[in-house]
């Protein structure tokens, strides 16, 4: 994960605006905005010192693959550009790996909040699959998992287009039915 995505995601997920994690931290606004935007890579130093500050570390963990917060950026910019087929491709591309991690690893893959997709389907959709795959385990979820925006009020499937037809809702997941989220189990195996 690119140091611009990890420190966003932390000083989102610690309730902080750019200002105030400046300030913690002994430096400016616009140095966090040059680091989160990507126009400045950090040492590892500042890195920790930044994300120390916003209540996080960095913590070296084995594995391949992205992470909710890499799914999530993948799916903003496939949604950006109406790209349904990317953004599904990027939701089973955590689900494959998240079934396929040992249990610790998906605890961490799924433990930093994604920022939001563009999509409430999408970001409901990310929080019903880390919830599928923890649950199957028996694993502790993150907060972000079970906040009340990841849930949609009315039945949605982010996947399907005009012509495709409506999924049998016996087919979908708990996690996901709670959440209305129609995405059947079938669909969660790779394609």
């Amino acid at each position: 994960m690119p140091a611009s995505l990890l420190l966003r995601a932390a000083r989102s997920s610690g309730g902080l605006n750019q200002s105030a994690l400046a300030a913690r931290a002994n430096t400016s606004q616009p140095d966090i905005s040059t680091i989160e935007s990507g126009k400045r890579v950090p040492t590892v130093d500042t890195l920790e010192r930044l994300l120390l500050n916003t209540g996080h570390r960095i913590v070296a963990v084995p594995g391949v693959g992205p992470d909710a917060v890499d799914t999530a950026e993948r799916i903003t910019n496939a949604v950006k550009v109406d790209n349904r087929d990317e953004a599904l491709r990027a939701f089973l591309d955590y689900s494959d790996r998240l079934a396929s991690a040992g249990r610790a690893e998906r605890v961490v893959l799924s433990f930093a909040e994604p920022p939001p997709t563009g999509s409430v389907a999408w970001d409901a959709a990310l929080a019903a699959v880390s919830d599928f795959w923890l649950s199957k385990s028996n694993l502790p979820k993150s907060d972000w998992v079970k906040q009340s925006q990841r849930f949609l009020h009315t039945p949605a499937a982010p996947h399907l287009g005009e012509y495709d037809l409506e999924p049998d809702v016996d087919e979908v997941p708990t996690e996901f039915r709670r959440r209305n989220v129609l995405i059947e189990r079938r669909t969660l195996a790779s394609i």
